[in-house]
């Protein structure tokens, strides 16, 4: 049984807290690559790997890993979708699928982290083109609520409930 970690008053703070944590876990590699950058640009830091071919190996190394580890993570999710969508009540639904975000939202972090180190070692702008394919897939799959309609296969008052985040149910 899965611990209580969510009391909210609301879909709007559930979306609300779940949008939140994405978009702060997501700022932590970018502010990381800005800052990077910027040791760059200054020439305040120079790159520890300057043999063009090791960091182009280094570069597809990586991209392997992060691109096997997000299919990884995805194949798990929607196996964690179907078995969260028999579950009985919207509640234990929703608290079971935000801890499937999160866990996704962290694997978007890390592989943008790994990405970081390797553009901080080598300076190969691979790097940052493959944090932005990881950014463009993270909101990709961004939860929405049509989204979460879909992946838990809500019909009825629990589609509608989750897609006006509530307000279709107030008086």
């Amino acid at each position: 049984m899965l611990l209580n970690l969510m009391n909210f008053s609301s879909l709007k703070e559930y979306f609300y807290r779940l949008y939140n944590y994405g978009l702060i876990m997501m700022l932590i590699p970018m502010v990381g690559f800005l800052v990077v950058y910027y040791l760059f640009l200054t020439q305040q830091w120079f790159a520890l790997i300057d043999n063009a071919l090791v960091n182009g190996f280094l570069w597809k190394l990586f991209a392997l890993l992060i691109f096997i580890m997000l299919t990884i993570v995805h194949w798990q999710s929607v196996r964690s979708y179907t078995k969260i969508a028999s579950r009985a009540g919207l509640g234990q639904k929703l608290e079971e699928y935000y801890l499937v975000v999160r866990s996704k939202i962290n694997s978007y972090v890390w592989a943008g982290s790994l990405l970081l180190i390797g553009f901080f070692c080598t300076a190969h702008q691979g790097f940052s083109a493959s944090f932005g394919v990881v950014i463009l897939w993270g909101v990709l799959q961004w939860p929405t609520p049509r989204k979460v309609c879909r992946q838990l296969k809500l019909r009825g008052d629990e589609r509608e409930m989750v897609i006006t985040k509530g307000e279709a149910f107030r008086f």
